[in-house]
């Protein structure tokens, strides 16, 4: 019987073991705005939306034209676009 305890008690922390690697929390994805800063200045169009939401790895991006109102919630997930009155990129942040 003292066998089979000592036996069980070495699988179960062979199972808890790992091979020194840190394993990734799940949860949501972490924007990067520093990747997307050489967009400053560009012209802002549909087009170019998957493109900096792929660099940046954020999960969502928001673009805000000059006047418009947001919301005031922070997520370190999305990625927000400022745009000027020329509908160029002035502003790229995570929040």
């Amino acid at each position: 019987m003292r066998a089979i305890g000592t036996i069980a008690t070495a699988l179960l922390v062979a199972g808890c073991m790992n091979d020194g690697r840190p394993t990734p929390m799940p949860g949501p994805r972490i924007c990067n705005a520093g990747a997307v800063q050489r967009f400053i200045g560009a012209p802002m169009s549909p087009q170019l939306q998957p493109r900096l939401r792929a660099r940046s790895g954020a999960s969502s991006v928001r673009v805000v034209r000059p006047g418009e109102a947001v919301t005031m919630d922070f997520r370190r997930d999305r990625l927000t676009v400022d745009v000027n009155q020329r509908g160029r990129i002035s502003g790229l942040r995570c929040v």
